[in-house]
């Protein structure tokens, strides 16, 4: 398991490299990295979690890791996390869940103060379940979209929503009200 972590990381960092922007003589090239720790919340807004509910979907339900952002105004935005999710099996008996996850997102600044600035991403999401044999299919790609709040360029923060296989965008905005989806929060430090 840890080899295959060791060639994610090395195809990454290998991707990363290539795809800096390189420093021109009238403008040099914007790159962050950082720490970044969030959670997944499954979401249904006729049926909001609340108190014990809520308390119990949070404990448990985390992810950590690591991003880099390419470019300040458009940019792109890989990023590595592990993510623990507690679910109930088919027994119903609380599980913990392990998951690797690797989102690339491209994102627009569209509202930049220096203090604040605002931004939307879109973009793919590889994920693998912990303890399963390592396999790259369209069975394991989802795609993305979210918005977020960068404070003073160094305290980056993303709202974003799974868009769920096989239904068109206006039947999940449609749906999203009845039947949820994955909405995943993040906050990260941009060293």
């Amino acid at each position: 398991m840890k080899a295959k972590i060791f060639l994610l990381l090395l195809l990454f960092g290998t991707t990363f490299q290539l795809a800096a922007q390189e420093e021109t003589e009238t403008k040099k090239s914007y790159f962050k990295f950082g720490p970044k720790v969030g959670l997944d919340l499954n979401t249904n807004l006729n049926n909001l979690p609340s108190g014990t509910q809520l308390s119990d979907e949070l404990k448990g339900n985390y992810q950590f890791g690591a991003f880099m952002q390419f470019g300040k105004r458009l940019y792109f935005q890989p990023e590595f996390m592990y993510a623990v999710i507690n679910t109930t099996d088919e027994q119903d008996e609380q599980v913990a869940l392990e998951y690797y996850k690797v989102p690339v997102h491209i994102g627009v600044k569209f509202f930049d103060i220096g203090l604040l600035s605002l931004h939307v991403s879109g973009g793919a999401i590889f994920t693998h379940k912990g303890g399963d044999a390592f396999s790259f299919g369209k069975d394991k790609i989802n795609y993305q979209i979210g918005a977020g709040v960068d404070v003073f360029d160094f305290i980056t923060t993303d709202l974003r929503y799974t868009l769920k296989k096989g239904v068109s965008l206006a039947d999940q905005i449609n749906d999203f009200t009845t039947n949820g989806g994955t909405i995943n929060i993040t906050v990260g430090l941009k060293l």
